[in-house]
């Protein structure tokens, strides 16, 4: 998910644990350590961008890596706080941790939980990275938290969460209810909600892609795109590790690109063959890693914000 969930996430649950401890301080530490685990794009900076994509909500996203950096941020903040019990500061950061992880699981990337000693990662696409209906409440508590002083903190707190995790469960009854309805390997979010959603269906030599609304009542029209693994000259592992076997190779120009198609495509709802969100140049090398957030929030307008709701609410 993105920063501002997890801060706001952070900061609401940091309210409730220790908030009549440390006051507003608790919510200040609650946002720092529930963005802790995405220390890793830094990787980004520092080796290539193929790579740091597999690297990304890895090892920092696991419970092992929770578990030991929760045992130093309590035995940090015990020198701090001494009157805390250590085990309540242990849970605390612990706690932060591996919410950020489980939250992560949510969206179609993919977490390392196990990480070290397992490499699978966890998707479990209920989420998009970014969805406002979520993070509202959050965002919402998260203020009235720091600018209130007439409010019932811990209600306020509480309520947030409650609405996001039901948001939660409406995701999962839209999901049920959108696989009830398409033939497809996998559905995932759409940008922004969960009425609309991403299929992808694998056959043979390639994948068909489609959209489907929660809303829809007639049926999916798929797009088919050839996987096209004889333009892969050279084998690029870290590539196909990360795509967990949903990917196609394409030639713009003189170009090779390398597409992702878990992260779906660019407004692919309203235009046929759209190019994909994270579409890898194959014979370009440098700093890449933020090559999938640049692909997701492309063309967006005033036009195409329009012709999204609409779509969102079904044919």
């Amino acid at each position: 998910m993105d920063s501002l969930t997890h801060l706001t996430l952070g900061a609401c649950t940091g309210e409730l644990i220790l908030g009549k401890k440390l006051g507003k301080k608790a919510m200040l530490y609650g946002a720092i350590i529930a963005n802790i685990p995405d220390i890793d794009i830094v990787t980004g900076f520092f080796v290539p961008g193929d790579r740091a994509l597999l690297l990304h909500r890895g090892i920092t996203h696991s419970f092992f890596f929770a578990i030991v950096a929760g045992l130093c941020l309590a035995w940090l903040g015990k020198n701090y706080y001494p009157k805390i019990p250590f085990l309540m500061l242990l849970f605390f950061c612990v706690f932060q941790l591996v919410l950020h992880d489980v939250l992560d699981t949510c969206t179609s990337y993919g977490t390392g939980l196990l990480e070290p000693f397992n490499h699978y990662r966890f998707s479990f696409h209920l989420l998009y990275v970014a969805d406002p209906l979520f993070t509202l409440p959050l965002l919402l508590a998260t203020l009235g938290l720091l600018f209130s002083k007439h409010i019932n903190r811990v209600k306020w707190a509480f309520t947030a969460i409650i609405v996001s995790m039901v948001y939660i469960g409406f995701a999962v009854f839209s999901k049920i209810s959108v696989d009830k309805n398409v033939t497809a390997s996998f559905t995932t979010p759409a940008p922004f909600n969960s009425m609309l959603w991403y299929c992808v269906l694998k056959k043979d030599s390639g994948f068909y892609t489609g959209y489907r609304s929660v809303f829809d009542k007639v049926p999916t029209i798929y797009t088919y795109h050839p996987q096209n693994d004889e333009l892969l000259k050279q084998p690029e592992p870290w590539l196909k590790t990360f795509a967990q076997g949903y990917y196609t190779i394409s030639r713009r120009g003189d170009h090779l690109y390398f597409n992702v198609l878990r992260f779906g495509d660019i407004q692919g709802w309203q235009a046929k063959n759209a190019q994909f969100a994270l579409s890898f140049p194959l014979d370009e090398k440098g700093p890449q890693n933020m090559i999938v957030q640049k692909g997701r929030f492309q063309g967006w307008n005033k036009k195409s914000v329009r012709l999204y709701i609409n779509r969102l609410f079904g044919i």
